[in-house]
């Protein structure tokens, strides 16, 4: 099966054409915003390295209100080491006008607080991190995951307040989110600890390892020479199912122990490619069940879920006169397994390898524009226990069951994207110094949904910016009804969930 065939014919229908022209004309008002800088960098090949600090030189202004604008907020630089701390916030309040009969207009808003520290030291350790806390009411689009106890990008969450607001048309949630690193670099070798969403690729999902999956705790030794840079790391994830004790208590929950073995290579100065390699394995044991002799397991057995899960990308770089950079990039992931096995319910043949997620977009970038093309889907061999064996259903065509796999999921959202399919596009420009504005799109099984957004800039090196959103929602799926919402606020160092 063609999987971006399947992707795209799911995706195109006529509101869809009409709103991927209307992106491409808005795209032509040369759009690139302070708001879509990851909060994790990157390299040319979609690796986070250990090098990680954006520290500026400090400002030379005269007088202390104009370095405030010009700087970090607190400097603490001396000599060649640097040190500095920024703020991050939200402050946004909004309404929603929903398409329900009889429905009342809905009030939204989100805060967030905390700071971001950043340090360099002999220019070979780079110590970083953040720690913030949330609380909103959500729209309904984000309510969606705010029912099932999580925030995409901050992993598991709180819901309600007061016996009230926890629905997806009103629904308080309460989020605190963590991230911290420490790492040393000589230029050829690399290692770093911490906490953080280890991004796989060029896109903003992934077939591996997206930007919108929860903060997970790492370690990682890296090696580059030349055109080749190599990486082992180790990880660790936590699901949303209670594990064998306890009810309440977060430390119980089940998790999974995660290994990594990624390669990338700079073919030349135009073709990259990346090959990954993980085995996951779930923490707490599990138990067999009869039936499974053929596989090799006895009736009432232990063993520990596990996942052999390979990943590749291709991406392919090329420059616009002198200023503008653009790469195409395709992925996949597949599972591969030691046992033949189909996904129960389907018509396909009994195999070992099963493609997981693929991903294709287009990336540009220059000092005025930003623009990002996206499509990905997860395929069903996401699942951890929908499958059936060979070996048991030739023999018995109701033991279907047999070993499950490892999960591949974190803070109970999957690693891979926030949706099972979505096609994607972003398009930023700055209209001036300080104003810029920006179109997003998305249809994915959810919504077909657009907003627009404005920003000026207060800040640069945080940055600190006022905003205004206009958005529009065609609930599909899980999403009973469409809605329109505008919102506004003022924001310093976020990058938006959507």
């Amino acid at each position: 099966m063609n999987t971006f065939g399947v992707i795209f014919r799911a995706s195109c229908t006529t509101r869809v054409s009409h709103f991927i022209w209307a992106a491409l004309i808005l795209s032509l008002l040369v759009l690139d915003p302070a708001s879509l800088h990851a909060q994790s960098l990157q390299d040319s090949t979609g690796h986070i390295p250990a090098v990680r600090a954006q520290i500026t030189q400090p400002s030379s202004a005269a007088t202390w209100w104009q370095r405030v604008g010009e700087q970090h907020l607190l400097d603490f630089s001396d000599g060649g080491n640097k040190v500095v701390v920024d703020p991050i916030i939200q402050v946004m309040a909004g309404t929603v006008q929903s398409d329900a009969a009889n429905a009342a207009n809905l009030t939204i808003w989100d805060n967030i607080r905390g700071a971001r520290f950043q340090a360099e030291i002999d220019g070979q350790f780079h110590i970083g991190g953040e720690l913030l806390e949330r609380q909103g009411v959500a729209d309904p689009l984000l309510g969606l995951w705010a029912v099932q106890n999580r925030i995409p990008g901050w992993g598991r969450s709180k819901l309600g307040r007061d016996n009230a607001w926890n629905t997806a048309e009103q629904a308080y949630y309460d989020v605190s989110r963590a991230r911290g690193w420490t790492g040393w670099t000589n230029g050829v070798w690399s290692a770093d600890s911490g906490i953080d969403a280890m991004h796989f690729g060029a896109g903003r999902a992934s077939a591996v390892l997206s930007m919108t999956a929860a903060p997970a705790p790492y370690a990682r030794i890296g090696f580059q020479r030349s055109d080749h840079r190599t990486e082992l790391a180790i990880s660790q994830w936590i699901s949303d199912e209670r594990g064998p004790l306890g009810e309440t208590a977060e430390s119980l929950l089940l998790r999974a122990h995660v290994s990594s073995l990624t390669h990338a290579w700079n073919i030349n100065e135009h073709w990259k490619v990346q090959g990954v390699y993980q085995f996951i394995r779930s923490k707490s044991p599990s138990v067999a069940a009869s039936g499974w002799e053929e596989l090799g397991w006895a009736d009432g057995q232990e063993y520990r879920a596990n996942r052999h899960v390979v990943g590749a990308e291709t991406q392919f770089h090329f420059n616009v006169l002198q200023t503008g950079h653009g790469v195409f990039f395709v992925q996949q992931s597949w599972d591969i397994n030691q046992y033949s096995k189909r996904i129960l319910g389907t018509e396909n043949d009994f195999r070992k390898i099963h493609g997981l997620t693929s991903v294709a977009g287009f990336q540009f970038q220059s000092p005025r524009i930003t623009m990002l093309v996206e499509a990905y889907r997860q395929s069903e061999s996401i699942c951890t226990s929908c499958f059936e064996f060979e070996k048991i259903a030739a023999d018995n065509e109701e033991a279907i069951g047999g070993p499950e796999s490892s999960a591949l999921a974190h803070g109970g959202i999957s690693v891979h994207g926030i949706w099972n399919e979505s096609l994607r596009m972003e398009v930023h420009t700055h209209l001036s110094k300080r104003w810029s504005i920006g179109f997003i799109g998305e249809h994915n099984n959810a919504s077909l949904w657009a907003q627009i957004q404005t920003s000026y800039e207060l800040q640069p090196i945080w940055p600190m910016e006022l905003y205004c959103n206009l958005g529009r929602v065609n609930g599909r799926g899980p999403l009973l009804h469409g809605y329109s919402w505008l919102s506004f606020g003022i924001q310093a160092g976020i990058r938006h969930w959507k």
